[in-house]
C-alpha cells in the first residue's frame, strides 16, 4: 500500500528535494508552500503524513498542526524545528505531533520516522478492516433505535424470536426489514444454521420457481447439472423471502404446500425432500388489500404472518436519526480506513429531510459524503447536488439545489421532491401505480406524498 505523504515548506528547494525522495521510496508525495495552501490540499487529497516546518511565511506550523488536528485527528504530523529549539518541539507534541525533526533534514533519520509511522498506521487499519468485516455481517444501522414504537417492536420480538413461527414484516422499502430479518435470525435457535435470502421481484417468474426449490439436471434446456435451491440451502435455518407480495399465484400455491407438507420437489424430480426451515418474509405492499383483490391467496397469508410486524418509517422516528447517522460514519471509516466525522449542523440538516426511500437512501447519501469527504468533518457545505438522485430534466433554474445556500435546506429538498412526484405523474398520464414504480417507491408511500403537498397547496 503507498502512503501519501505532504511536506509543508516555505523553502522551495527543500521542499522539492524532499518530495523526490519520498517518491524514490514509494510513497506518494505532495508539496505546499504556505499554511493555507496545506490546509486547502487537506480538503482534496487524503493524507497519511505531514512533514510540517515550524515557520510559515503566512502562518506557523503549530497553527497549521491545530486546524490540522481539529478536522483531520488521523494524519501523522512531524514537526521540523530550527537546531536547539527544544520548546518548539514540546509544545507541537502537546498539540499532537506525532514526531519532530531538527534542521538540516537528515533523511536517513526522516526516513526512520516515517516508516515507523506507517507501519502503525497499516496495523491500525487492518484491525479496522478486521472490524468492518465483523460487523458487516450482524451489525446493521437499521436495527439502531430510540423510538418507542420501535422499542415496543423489538420487546414483542425477543418473545417470538427464539419459537419457530412464522412472521411476516411489513413496511415501505428501504425501512430495515432485511436487517430485521437477520436479527431474528441471529437471536434465536437457529442461529448457527444458514440465513439464506431471496428477493422474489428481483426474479423472473419463469426462473423463480427453480431459484426457490433447485432444479435436476436436464430438468430444462441449460440446466447441464443438478442444482440446490434457496428451501434446501437454508435447512434447519431460516429462509427470507423478501417482497412476498410480487409472487404470482401458481407460486403461492407451491409455497403453501412447502410451508404446510414441510416438503418440496426440485424442477424435473419426481420426489419430494423433507425441508426444516423457519420463514420470515416481507412486502411493502398493502397484503391485506392484495388478498382482498384476490391477487393473495388467504390461506398463505395466514400462514406467513403468525406473527405481524411493521416497521415504521424513518420519518415517524426522526428521534433515532442523529444515532444512526453516527453509527453509519463509524462504519464507514473502518471500512474506508478513514477518520471523517460529521457536525452536529449537519446532523441536524439531514434530520430535517423526508427520507422518501427511508434508512436505505439516508445510508446511500451518508456514504456518498464520505467518500467524497477526504479528511475531517462532514459539513453543510459539503452538501452539492449531485448527491441525492434528480431527473435530468430538471432545469437549473427550478431546482432549489442549485443554488443551496441561499435557501433551506428542508424546504429544498421538499420542493425537488414535489417536482419529481409532478414529472412522475405527468409520465404516467396521472397513474398513481406507474409513478410510484418509476420514483422507486410503495404507492401508499406515493399517496401520502400527494396529500402533504395538497395540503400545502390550500394553506
Amino acid at each position: 500500500m503507498s502512503y501519501s505523504v505532504l511536506v509543508v515548506d516555505d523553502e522551495v528547494k527543500l521542499c522539492r528535494n524532499i518530495s523526490l525522495w519520498l517518491k524514490s521510496e514509494g510513497f506518494i508525495a505532495h508539496q505546499a508552500h504556505t499554511g493555507q495552501d496545506a490546509i486547502d490540499l487537506l480538503k482534496r487529497e487524503p493524507i497519511d503524513v505531514m512533514i510540517l516546518d515550524y515557520m510559515l511565511s503566512d502562518m506557523t506550523g503549530q497553527d497549521v498542526l491545530k486546524k490540522v488536528k481539529e478536522g483531520s485527528p488521523n494524519i501523522s504530523v512531524i514537526m521540523l524545528t530550527a537546531y536547539g529549539n527544544v520548546e518548539s518541539a514540546v509544545n507541537s507534541m502537546k498539540l499532537g505531533a506525532t514526531d519532530y525533526l531538527n534542521k538540516p533534514v537528515e533523511l536517513a533519520i526522516l526516513k526512520e520516522i516515517v516508516a515507523k509511522i506507517c507501519e502503525n498506521k497499516q496495523v491500525k487499519q487492518e484491525n479496522q478492516l478486521l472490524k468492518y468485516q465483523a460487523r458487516q455481517n450482524w451489525s446493521q444501522e437499521e436495527l439502531i433505535y430510540e423510538n418507542k414504537k420501535m422499542k415496543s417492536i423489538f420487546y414483542f420480538l425477543e418473545k417470538v424470536v427464539d419459537t419457530d413461527a412464522s412472521i411476516l414484516l411489513l413496511g415501505e422499502s428501504g425501512v430495515g426489514k432485511t436487517a430485521m430479518a437477520k436479527w431474528i435470525h441471529k437471536r434465536g435457535k437457529r442461529s448457527e444454521k444458514p440465513f439464506v435470502s431471496i428477493n422474489c421481484a428481483a426474479i423472473p417468474e419463469n426462473l423463480l420457481e427453480s431459484e426457490l426449490f433447485g432444479y435436476q439436471k436436464g430438468a430444462f434446456t441449460g440446466a447441464t447439472e443438478t442444482r440446490v435451491g434457496k428451501f434446501e440451502s437454508a435447512d434447519k435455518g431460516t429462509i427470507f423471502l423478501d417482497e412476498i407480495g410480487e409472487i404470482s399465484l401458481a407460486m403461492q400455491a407451491k409455497l403453501l404446500h412447502v410451508i404446510e407438507e414441510k416438503s418440496f420437489m426440485r424442477l424435473g424430480s419426481n420426489t419430494y425432500r423433507k425441508v426444516d426451515v423457519r420463514i420470515i418474509s416481507a412486502t411493502n405492499k398493502d397484503i391485506k388489500q392484495l388478498v382482498n383483490e384476490g391477487k393473495f391467496r388467504k390461506d398463505l397469508y395466514y400462514r406467513l404472518n403468525l406473527v405481524e410486524v411493521e416497521i415504521p418509517p424513518l420519518r415517524e422516528r426522526k428521534e433515532d436519526i442523529p444515532i444512526i447517522i453516527k453509527q453509519s460514519i463509524e462504519t464507514l471509516n473502518l471500512k474506508y480506513t478513514k477518520d471523517v466525522s460529521i457536525s452536529e449542523d449537519m446532523i441536524q440538516l439531514l434530520s430535517s429531510y423526508e427520507w422518501t426511500g427511508n434508512i436505505r437512501e439516508m445510508l446511500n447519501v451518508l456514504e456518498r459524503l464520505h467518500i467524497l469527504k477526504m479528511n475531517g468533518k462532514i459539513e453543510e457545505s459539503d452538501l452539492n447536488r449531485e448527491l441525492f438522485y434528480f431527473s435530468e430534466n430538471l432545469d437549473q433554474k427550478d431546482d432549489p439545489l442549485f443554488s443551496l445556500s441561499e435557501v433551506n435546506l428542508k424546504k429544498a429538498l421538499e420542493n425537488v421532491e414535489e417536482q419529481l412526484i409532478k414529472k412522475a405523474l405527468e409520465a404516467t398520464k396521472g397513474n398513481r401505480s406507474k409513478a410510484a414504480d418509476m420514483l422507486g417507491i410503495a404507492r401508499h408511500t406515493l399517496v401520502y406524498k400527494i396529500k402533504k403537498i395538497q395540503m400545502g397547496t390550500e394553506k
